[in-house]
């Protein structure tokens, strides 16, 4: 199962266990202060009841809450990788990126023309450098007879990287326990299996 599936699934019935342990709580307390009225013993009986529920309730809500650690630290994993590859590819990595600004600074400092797209790279990067540039761009391009013009050096970036995509995407590890479905309005219970 992936898990931006699994992730959903183990929030909800966190959520529903919550909820399961307020309803609880408010029968248990009503239980109580019924006893304390009457002095009935099954009153008594009941909060006790209830309480057990309660701790139940409380240890499937830790053990829910575990897994879903477990998931967002795999999400975490999967997508720190991407970004440590994005960051290192030799084509549209941080370094590749720093040398095409760069480039592209030094061709506006020589006077030449280069696209807006690469400009705006640039002011993007450091809008200080990139007035800088376009100043001596300009004063250059004044002293020149032609200026030369150059493509964009981001023409061939290579894909998008989406480190969120790829976790979502990533295949959950370990062995994912069933969670409880809701009650229908049949009373039928059902089991959403993570596999």
């Amino acid at each position: 199962m992936k898990l931006k599936d699994a992730m959903p699934i183990y929030r909800e019935y966190r959520q529903r266990l919550v909820n399961q342990t307020r309803d609880l709580v408010k029968q248990r307390d009503t239980a109580k202060s019924k006893f304390e009225a009457t002095g009935d013993a099954a009153w008594s009986n009941e909060a006790a009841t209830l309480e057990l529920s309660i701790e139940a309730t409380k240890k499937e809500f830790e053990e829910n809450q575990k897994i879903l650690d477990g998931l967002t630290e795999q999400w975490c994993a999967a997508a720190n990788a991407e970004n440590a590859r994005a960051l290192a590819d030799p084509e549209t990595g941080m370094a590749a990126t720093l040398s095409k600004i760069m480039t592209t600074v030094a061709r506006m400092c020589a006077g030449d023309k280069v696209p807006y797209s690469d400009e705006k790279k640039v002011m993007e990067y450091d809008s200080d450098l990139y007035g800088k540039a376009k100043q001596a761009q300009i004063m250059m391009a004044a002293m020149k007879e032609k200026q030369k013009e150059y493509e964009s050096l981001w023409k061939k970036e290579g894909g998008e990287y989406d480190p969120e995509g790829v976790a979502d995407n990533t295949t959950a590890q370990g062995d994912l326990p069933a969670v409880p479905q809701e009650e229908t309005g049949s009373g039928d219970v059902g089991e959403i299996v993570a596999e």
